[in-house]
């Protein structure tokens, strides 16, 4: 008999989980009481950053409102009540009242799993995928010659579907010469940079009183007696990271230029050059040094 117990609290025994991580364990499997169920949604909304519910009471009527649905809970009648419909019962059945609000979750075996990334939308703007999102970053990047995949490192809902770990959850395609250049990381956003290889099809030195189109695979350098400094743009955020991989080729290049010939690297914000594209200012105290600075380049981005 005693064993016989042991086996119903061991089935009968609720266990939800947030993604991989345990919240609660209910010796009663689903039917909770009332204080248990609202205390579970309270804590799990703090955990997905979500509004809190409305929690209140009229008499002996308990309510919880949130997302426009209501579950409510009569203690002196035992009655329960999901958006409007009421029955009897001992408690909240948490299956059915995670229906009611639309949380979606996954039942294997005595476990309940809830989402811990809420995905709200998904984006690619020009060369920026963007992906906006509640809880943890449960999602990883990855491509091959033809896509770039998003892929769920935890519980993850998006497009009404709870992604198990290690599900594809979308795709984008890309050229053979695009990949990921930078990923950023904000609270409740994921940035993906995407750029392309760049190629440099030719070096072209310009006077800075000169006026002249910048063509897309060049790189051209402005110069005018000065210093010996090189002054380069920074990066523009306006693009939504796009200018990133252009500025950062720019600065490498700008680098070894100042390390080979014992210039000063400077970014300039002042100095008005076209952003997203491959240009620099050279002042030099000696221009006969030009055509040697020229041959570096041309040789550093064959």
């Amino acid at each position: 008999m005693i064993i016989f117990s042991l086996l119903l609290i061991h089935v009968f025994a609720g266990h939800v989980y947030y993604g991989d991580q345990p919240i609660l364990v209910s010796s009663e499997g689903w039917l909770l009481k009332w204080d248990r169920f609202v205390g579970l949604l309270k804590y799990y909304f703090e955990l997905m950053g979500f509004e809190q519910p409305t929690v209140g009471s009229v008499g002996d009527f308990n309510y919880v409102v949130w997302n426009g649905h209501t579950v409510g809970y009569d203690s002196a009648s035992k009655f329960v009540s999901l958006d409007g419909v009421s029955k009897r019962s001992e408690g909240i059945d948490l299956l059915e009242a995670l229906k009611v609000f639309g949380l979606p979750f996954v039942l294997e075996q005595d476990r309940l799993i809830l989402p811990n990334m809420w995905i709200h939308e998904i984006q690619k703007v020009q060369d920026v995928i963007e992906i906006s999102y509640s809880g943890e970053k449960r999602l990883s990047a990855l491509q091959d010659s033809k896509y770039v995949y998003l892929k769920s490192e935890g519980y993850v809902f998006y497009g009404n579907v709870l992604h198990r770990p290690g599900q594809i959850l979308a795709q984008f395609e890309r050229t053979s010469n695009e990949s990921i250049k930078q990923q950023i990381d904000l609270k409740g956003l994921m940035r993906l940079v995407m750029g392309r290889e760049l190629s440099v099809s030719r070096v072209r030195f310009l006077e800075l009183s000169e006026n002249a189109a910048v063509s897309e695979n060049e790189l051209t350098v402005l110069y005018a007696p000065g210093d010996n400094r090189v002054i380069i743009r920074p990066y523009a955020p306006e693009y939504d990271g796009a200018d990133w991989p252009i500025y950062a080729e720019v600065r490498k290049i700008a680098e070894k230029l100042c390390q080979r010939f014992s210039l000063k690297l400077e970014i300039c914000p002042l100095i008005v050059l076209p952003p997203q594209t491959m240009t620099m200012l050279i002042l030099l105290e000696d221009q006969a040094l030009l055509d040697e600075l020229k041959g570096f380049l041309e040789d550093l981005v064959r």
